[in-house]
């Protein structure tokens, strides 16, 4: 499962690029994708529930793999402060495009390669 998770995050964070891009812009990107993760699961807690059925050990499992790894990456003062300007963002986006079409979006990217956070 750890290992699934861990593929998930690195699948969502990763970038393509046709150049290949330099060890730094790996690791922006990879932060980028870690910080979209931990985002993407505070928004499905906060706005998917009325909707669907949520597993909550895959996305407490998520959290509890991609937290630390952020933390470790980039330091746990800018890992939070990459994560609040991440729920900035999509608060925006979610506000834009309506909860329901948000979730249903995430529910159809998050429920492939054998992770399912959306039960339903």
């Amino acid at each position: 499962m750890k290992r699934a998770l861990v593929a998930l995050a690195l699948m969502l964070g990763a970038q393509t690029c046709l150049a290949a891009p330099s060890m730094d812009e790996e690791e922006a990107e990879m932060v980028q994708g870690l910080v979209r993760i931990v985002g993407a699961q505070a928004g499905i807690t906060l706005y998917c529930r009325k909707a669907y059925a949520i597993d909550d050990k895959v996305s407490e499992g998520l959290l509890r793999t991609v937290r630390p790894t952020l933390d470790k990456a980039i330091g746990h003062r800018q890992a939070q402060a990459a994560i609040d300007e991440e729920g900035q963002r999509l608060s925006k986006e979610i506000a834009d495009i309506g909860a329901e079409r948000w979730c249903a979006d995430q529910r159809d990217i998050l429920n492939t390669d054998g992770i399912r956070v959306f039960l339903d």
